[in-house]
C-alpha cells in the first residue's frame, strides 16, 4: 500500500498502543518508543539499572535482534530501477515501511545511489505527517453502529473475544473509527500479539540522511486525499475488509517478515511477497483504486513531469508493492514509452 500504509500502520499502532500502555493481557513486546533513553538509564557499579518494564523490554529486544540477525545468512541487493535523459536521472527504490529490529537493508550499490541523489522523493514526509492529521477529511461518525454490528454473525464471537481483552474506552473510541481504519487497527493489534516489534522503515532512514546533509526532501502526493479517497469507498465494501481483518488467522514471523526478506533480496517477480494481494485485505476490491491504481498512476505523471521538468539526480522511495507486477508504476512508466533499467 505504500508509506500511506505506514499512516494506517500509525492509526493502528496507535490503537494498539493504547492497550499496550494500559496493560491490556497479550500485547507484548511493548512498543519500542516505550524503552528509557539511553541517557536516562541509571548505572550502578558500571551496570545499567533499568525499571523493570523497560528491563523486560531490552530483553526481548535483544532476543529479537538476534532472532532477524539468524534470519538473514545472505548478502542483501534490493531493487533499484531508473529512469533518465539527458540532464535527470531519477533512481527508482521500493521499500518496506516498518522492518524487524536490526534488519540489514543497505548495500554498496544503494549507498552509491544515496551519496549521488540531490533529492530524496517520498509519498510523505516526515514533517507532512507531523503537520497534517492522517484522518483528515474521515472525521467519527456517531451515525455508524458499533462494530460488532457492522459484522456478520460468523465473526461477531471473535471480535467479542478481542474487544473483551481492550480497556471500554479503547472500545468505544473504536466503534466510532470509519471501518476500513477499525480494520487496520485490528490488523496491527493481532501482528503485536503474534510477537510483531515494529522498528524503523527505509523510509524513515534516508528522510533522516538526507535531512542530515542538507539535501531536499520532498512528497510526491498529498496523503490526505489519498486518505479522503479512501473514504468514499462504500460502507459495505469496507465492512467486508473490517470481517475479513477480524477472521484473518494469526501470522507468525515467518509470515510477518516475509516481505522484508524478499525486499532486501530484491525479489520483484509475479511470486514475490512484495505483491499487494489486495483481496487479502480488501475482499471486494474495492480498495484498489484509492490504494494503488490511482496512485501509481498519478505518480507516473508526476515523475515523468520531473524528468522533463528538473535538473539532476533525484532518488525516489516508495512501498516495494508500488514497484511490482501488472499495473505498477515500473510497469506504466514502461507503457508510457520510457525505458525503465533495473540497475541492482
Amino acid at each position: 500500500m505504500g508509506r500511506i500504509g505506514l499512516g494506517l500502520a500509525a492509526i493502528g499502532l496507535a490503537v494498539a498502543g493504547a492497550a499496550v500502555a494500559q496493560g491490556v493481557p497479550g500485547l507484548s513486546p511493548r512498543l519500542p518508543y516505550a524503552a528509557t533513553a539511553p541517557d536516562d538509564a541509571l548505572s550502578l557499579g558500571g551496570a545499567r539499572v533499568l525499571p523493570g518494564d523497560d528491563a523486560g523490554f531490552a530483553e526481548r529486544l535483544r532476543a529479537e535482534k538476534a532472532r532477524v540477525a539468524a534470519s538473514q545468512p545472505y548478502e542483501v541487493h534490493p531493487a533499484i530501477w531508473k529512469i533518465s535523459d539527458a540532464d535527470t536521472t531519477i533512481y527508482l527504490f521500493g521499500t518496506v515501511h516498518s522492518l524487524p529490529p536490526g534488519f540489514r537493508w543497505r548495500n554498496p550499490g544503494l549507498e552509491g545511489v544515496i551519496v549521488r541523489a540531490d533529492t530524496l522523493l517520498l509519498e510523505s514526509t516526515e514533517e507532512e505527517d507531523q503537520s497534517k492529521d492522517f484522518m483528515g477529511g474521515l472525521p467519527t461518525d456517531a451515525s455508524l453502529p458499533p462494530l460488532i454490528e457492522r459484522v456478520s454473525h460468523r465473526s461477531r464471537s471473535q471480535l467479542a473475544e478481542m474487544q473483551g481483552a481492550l480497556p471500554p474506552e479503547l472500545v468505544a473510541q473504536m466503534d466510532k473509527m470509519p471501518s476500513w481504519v477499525a480494520a487496520m487497527g485490528i490488523g496491527y493489534i493481532k501482528d503485536l500479539v503474534a510477537g510483531d516489534m515494529p522498528s524503523q522503515g527505509a523510509d524513515d532512514w534516508l528522510e533522516k540522511q538526507f535531512r542530515a546533509t542538507g539535501r531536499p526532501v520532498e512528497a510526491i502526493e498529498d496523503s490526505n486525499q489519498v486518505m479522503r479517497n479512501i473514504g468514499e469507498v462504500p460502507e459495505a465494501a469496507q465492512r467486508l475488509m473490517l470481517e475479513a481483518a477480524i477472521l484473518s488467522p494469526a501470522r507468525t514471523h515467518d509470515d510477518l517478515d516475509a516481505a522484508a526478506h524478499a525486499f532486501a533480496r530484491g525479489e520483484v517477480g509475479d511470486d514475490s511477497p512484495l505483491f499487494i494481494q489486495a483481496n487479502a485485505f480488501d475482499p471486494d476490491g474495492a480498495m484498489a483504486d484509492p490504494l494503488l491504481a490511482e496512485r501509481n498512476a498519478a505518480w507516473v505523471v508526476s515523475l515523468i513531469d520531473r524528468l522533463k521538468t528538473r535538473r539532476g539526480t533525484t532518488l525516489f522511495a516508495a512501498g516495494a508493492g508500488h514497484f511490482v507486477g501488472p499495473g505498477s508504476v515500473i510497469d506504466l512508466l514502461g507503457k508510457r514509452g520510457l525505458k525503465v533499467e533495473r540497475v541492482q
